[in-house]
């Protein structure tokens, strides 16, 4: 399939033009087929329902902070039929996991608070 066609596609699925994909086939043309190539190889796996595979999506692009990415895969879960209730539920799980890592993050000062700085 072509780059031009793929966009299309792109541009299809989410409801707009895919601005990061449309500048860097400027760039890099051949890398919009694998691009395309991955999502299609991860939507098929069949061990993890395609509504869970938006909702981990959508979760992950807001835990990252990448504003863009968690609209855009929201809009295409919308399309493919996942609820504004699952997209927020899926969102209010990715910030108790995020908020939750502080306490990993943390145990080496807490120890060292707790422990005494040997003096």
């Amino acid at each position: 399939m072509e780059t031009e066609e793929i966009l299309r596609r792109m541009e299809e699925m989410i409801g707009e033009k895919p601005l990061p994909q449309l500048l860097m086939s400027k760039v890099v043309p051949e890398w919009i087929p694998r691009q395309m190539d991955e999502r299609q190889f991860v939507m098929k796996l069949e061990n993890i329902p395609e509504k869970y595979k938006h909702l981990i999506m959508i979760a992950v692009a807001a835990a990252v902070g990448s504003k863009m990415c968690t609209e855009v895969f929201t809009k295409i879960a919308k399309r493919r039929g996942v609820s504004d209730r699952e997209i927020c539920e899926a969102i209010l799980v990715a910030r108790f996991a995020l908020s939750s890592t502080i306490f990993a993050t943390v145990t080496p000062a807490l120890e060292w608070l707790i422990e005494g700085d040997g003096e």
